[in-house]
């Protein structure tokens, strides 16, 4: 199989799945974190230490593909990606100490990384980038609501030795897929009617943003649990409210997918980051359980929607597919850097608050931010689609 159709339902199908691979830690990092704790006995400025090892490996990665990408065969490096991932987990696994984690969970946040990479950079090479990226997200939030409930039974049952070892076998198997995937962008020509070639400069300002929108989500995700400790000390009940989170971010990304192309974006962006810096914001003090319940399932149905929103607004402003892969290296940075800069800001005794007021101006500047870049494309579409009538 030389060539590959990127909208064929194969490729698609196996885009998403490659994807949520990749995601299988992140997308229940708040549990994962709250296991450092308990189960390693890690503070909880160690335990986001960790979690941030992995995160820059997935984040050093994401700029390694946009750089080889371009020549090295895609289907090479997700098969690379997949093995970093399978044997970074099977090591996990065996080992107990944070510092041999440390190394480890890096190791595999790089074969992550590649996976996720490619996977985001696959989908944004179909023709209808909203809806498939929407589809993608209810897909690795189905998988995280079940994750999310049952860590705290594995945690408790058979020990965190348990999660990686079947993570690694996920990633093996994950191979399976990888000759349904395109083996460069030469498999696909965008054709989306909402791309137009932006100058970079534009381009980098809206990639920025994400990179700080992301930072944001980062932040706010991976202590979700740590700060439901602190509101209610049952590890179940916080992982029950998690799990009402998730399921409540599945309409979100669905009624991303019904809005494609029906709402302007900037409208849809505009919302959906105010109402997440706003669902943050109850979380200040100490909010009673309810309030905690209906501020994360609001956060996390919010981001949900607004994400796939963002990143095709990127796309379609390289008709090359080149911005796409730079705007998730910067998502994934965002990420990664999220639980590093709460570990620095907890080791601060700055504490929970802290972080939770930083996530708000993040996610305000972040709008800020793409005001710009996204009012120009806009402006530059409709005066072509002016010209051609």
């Amino acid at each position: 199989m030389s060539e590959v159709n990127v909208n064929s339902r194969s490729a698609i199908v196996s885009a998403m799945i490659l994807g949520t691979v990749g995601v299988l830690s992140f997308i229940v990092q708040p549990g994962l974190v709250q296991g450092f704790v308990t189960e390693l006995g890690l503070s909880e400025a160690q335990a986001n230490g960790l979690a941030f090892s992995e995160m820059i490996g997935v984040a050093l990665a994401t700029v390694v593909i946009v750089v080889l990408g371009r020549f090295v065969n895609w289907r090479l490096l997700l098969t690379i990606g997949l093995l970093l991932s399978t044997f970074g987990n099977l090591v996990s696994s065996l080992m107990g100490t944070e510092s041999e984690l440390n190394v480890v969970r890096f190791v595999t946040g790089l074969g992550e990384g590649v996976i996720i990479s490619l996977s985001f950079t696959f989908i944004g090479l179909t023709t209808r980038t909203d809806r498939n990226l929407a589809l993608y997200l209810v897909l690795l939030l189905s998988y995280g609501a079940l994750g999310l409930w049952v860590m705290p039974s594995i945690l408790s049952d058979f020990g965190i030795s348990a999660i990686f070892a079947a993570w690694a076998v996920i990633s093996g198997l994950a191979l399976l897929i990888v000759k349904y995937v395109p083996k460069s962008s030469n498999d696909s020509v965008k054709v989306s009617p909402e791309s137009v070639q932006m100058h970079w400069g534009l381009i980098a300002v809206a990639v920025f943003g994400c990179l700080v929108f992301n930072t944001a989500i980062g932040l706010a995700w991976a202590n979700l649990f740590l700060i439901g400790m602190e509101i209610r000390a049952d590890e179940q009940s916080i992982a029950n409210a998690l799990l009402v989170s998730q399921f409540v971010a599945i309409p979100g990304a669905l009624l991303a997918f019904l809005l494609a192309g029906k709402i302007s974006r900037w409208v849809l962006m505009t919302f959906g980051i105010l109402a997440a810096a706003a669902s943050i914001a109850m979380l200040l003090g100490k909010p009673e359980y309810i309030i905690f319940l209906v501020a994360i399932s609001a956060f996390n149905f919010i981001w949900n929607l607004v994400l796939p929103f963002i990143i095709s607004a990127i796309s379609d402003m390289d008709m090359k597919g080149r911005a796409m892969s730079v705007a998730i290296a910067c998502q994934l940075i965002g990420i990664g850097f999220g639980p590093g800069i709460a570990s620095i800001i907890l080791e601060d005794r700055a504490g929970f608050e802290g972080v939770k007021i930083l996530t708000v101006l993040l996610l305000l500047s972040s709008l800020v931010i793409f005001a710009i870049p996204v009012s120009v494309h806009y402006k530059v579409l409709k005066e072509l689609k002016a010209k051609s009538i």
